[in-house]
């Protein structure tokens, strides 16, 4: 990645020929060369906030990441937490099954400004998985905002890891969907009274895009299709077009998508890559799909392993490509910088347009483990 490349921000730039200097040889890290592979240049802060579905009556938390000045020590998985008993919930999951799947630190302040470098922020709208949590993906949110590009995520309710009870259906698919507009709908009103000032009309909202995991995956193609505010969409292990939940038709998705395969997907099996394949495939837009080898389900989610459910995807499991075979998920941190990785990439292409990592997009960061199509 050059330097011209990570220089897209005015502010930056006015930064680094502004940056004082002592006469010594240092350069500013203002003026290094930032990879995608890696955190942006850009510290991270992150806020959670409420909004209303009005078309349900749903008040739904979410959560924020954005870029900052301030660099923070990260914060434990449970300062997600929204009260007390939220977080005992989390505390108590990760006693329960103490191991190294879950992601429990992160790299983001809580509640700190926003940078003063940029005067608007693309935005990236997520969606989580069937009964996990608006921060079930941080780490990819993380990396976004690091790069300059802020996230949001709702928590789906009646969807989600601590209230569940919503099914997998084209009903609940269009609440979902509606949770995703409606809070696009509030984050772009200039004086939003669920916002602080600080980020009251901070977001661009001529370049959004859509990500989601699982579920979260479909309720992406939804939104690609229904509502064209949406400029490129990334889904992450789940087919958006097929017959289990209706609703969405890759034929009406005229927005480039990046599909990430989990080759050894353990929830939704061989039938569910097929179908993503399949997606792929049939996409009427300029698409890619991303295959991970040895990676299941959960191997790109932060969550994975805090229930039993969640667990497959790291650590020792089943081939789904040759059952009855015994064999070792990739590595969690590894999936995770992965599906970061190409996430920010692809929307940096469209969001930022940044040519260059759309080039990057299509090349393989490890060929031993990422193979990539492009169309």
């Amino acid at each position: 990645m050059t330097i011209l490349a990570h220089l897209r921000n005015a502010g930056l730039l006015i930064a680094m020929l502004t940056a004082c200097s002592d006469g010594s040889d240092q350069v500013s890290p203002l003026a290094e060369t930032f990879s995608y592979d890696a955190q942006g240049p850009y510290a991270v802060a992150n806020r959670t906030i409420s909004i209303t579905n009005y078309t349900d009556g749903r008040v739904l938390d979410v959560e924020l990441w954005y870029p900052a000045d301030t660099p923070s020590d990260g914060q434990d998985i449970e300062d997600f937490a929204t009260n007390d008993i939220e977080r005992n919930e989390i505390a108590t999951l990760l006693a329960e099954n103490g191991n190294n799947c879950v992601t429990k630190q992160t790299r983001s302040g809580k509640e700190l400004p926003p940078t003063s470098l940029m005067t608007q922020f693309p935005l990236v709208a997520f969606s989580h998985c069937f009964e996990c949590t608006r921060f079930s993906s941080f780490s990819l949110a993380e990396r976004l905002a690091s790069h300059g590009i802020a996230v949001a995520a709702p928590d789906h309710a009646m969807n989600t890891l601590f209230d569940p009870g919503a099914d997998l259906s084209e009903k609940f698919l269009t609440t979902r969907a509606n949770d995703i507009i409606a809070m696009v709908d509030e984050l772009l009103v200039p004086n939003s009274a669920a916002l602080p000032e600080s980020l009251q009309g901070r977001f661009d909202a001529n370049q959004i895009g859509i990500a989601g995991h699982s579920y979260g995956a479909v309720t992406t193609g939804r939104v690609l299709q229904e509502d064209d505010r949406f400029k490129a969409g990334y889904v992450i292990a789940a087919p958006v077009e097929n017959p289990f939940i209706p609703g969405v038709e890759v034929a009406r998705i005229t927005d480039p998508t990046l599909y990430l395969v989990a080759q050894e997907d353990n929830s939704i099996t061989e039938l569910g890559n097929a179908l993503m394949r399949s997606n792929f495939d049939n996409a009427a837009s300029p698409s890619w799909k991303v295959e991970i080898a040895n990676a299941g389900h959960w191997s790109v989610s932060d969550i994975a392993g805090i229930i039993p459910e969640f667990q497959a995807g790291c650590g020792e499991g089943e081939r789904q490509t040759i059952p009855g075979e015994s064999f070792t998920y990739i590595d969690i941190e590894q999936g995770l910088q992965i599906t970061a990785a190409y996430g920010v990439r692809f929307f940096a292409g469209y969001l930022l347009g940044d040519d260059e990592a759309l080039e990057e997009l299509g090349q393989p960061t490890n060929p031993t483990i990422v193979e990539v199509v492009a169309k």
